[in-house]
């Protein structure tokens, strides 16, 4: 991985994080994002996930030299990255009643 690459995904996961805790201490959502999430605790835990699996992908990445650790790394941050994409889809609907 180069350096801008390793650069710009460093740089988006600490965007992502940034947003992560500011959506979880005082609740704030971006303006695009305010009419479509019901549930913003969840939504700042979820951004607060994707961001580490960006770190986890930027260390794998650019860090690990051991080729197998390296694939168990960035795999592991793929998954996560998809586990985050199911917690944006919990994060738009509501909550089952009883």
């Amino acid at each position: 991985m180069s350096w801008y690459i390793a650069a710009s995904l460093g740089s988006v996961s600490l965007l992502v994080a940034c947003g992560g805790v500011a959506t979880l201490v005082w609740g704030w959502l971006p303006p695009w994002l305010r009419s479509r999430i019901i549930r913003p605790v969840l939504f700042g835990w979820t951004q607060l996930t994707m961001a580490a699996a960006l770190l986890a992908q930027l260390v794998g990445g650019r860090l690990i030299k051991t080729p197998d650790v390296r694939f168990a790394v960035t795999m592991s941050g793929a998954v996560v990255m998809l586990l985050a994409v199911g917690l944006i889809a919990l994060a738009q609907h509501q909550p089952p009643r009883r």
